[in-house]
């Protein structure tokens, strides 16, 4: 999990996408990225994340993490105790990573 440094002058809420293509089985990607989600949700600055996988290739997920700026995911991802989890997802899966800034948002009415 990594991301390049935002241009100048950016803040505000970041969404960190990451997508990984298994080379295990679900269960197996789950139970180990359950235990980085797990380390993510104490970091300050950590405001949710949501983990999908795809429809019809169940060894292709995409994780959305929501921070409250991009400062709080740095900080987390370089935390030393972040390293072991990296690790253990590199292990069992290939993953591409992006960090966004919020640029504009909307809700339905059914949530």
């Amino acid at each position: 999990m990594s991301a390049e440094q935002p241009a100048v002058g950016t803040s505000g809420p970041a969404t960190f996408v990451n997508r990984f293509t298994l080379r295990t089985s679900p269960e197996d990607f789950e139970r180990i990225f359950a235990r980085t989600a797990r380390f993510m949700k104490d970091r300050p600055g950590f405001l949710g994340h949501t983990l999908v996988r795809h429809l019809d290739d169940p060894h292709n997920y995409v994780n959305i993490a929501r921070w409250a700026d991009v400062e709080s995911f740095r900080a987390a991802v370089a935390h030393p105790e972040f390293r072991p989890h990296a690790e253990a997802l590199r292990a069992v899966s290939t993953s591409a990573s992006d960090l966004y800034l919020d640029r504009m948002s909307i809700a339905g009415e059914h949530t």
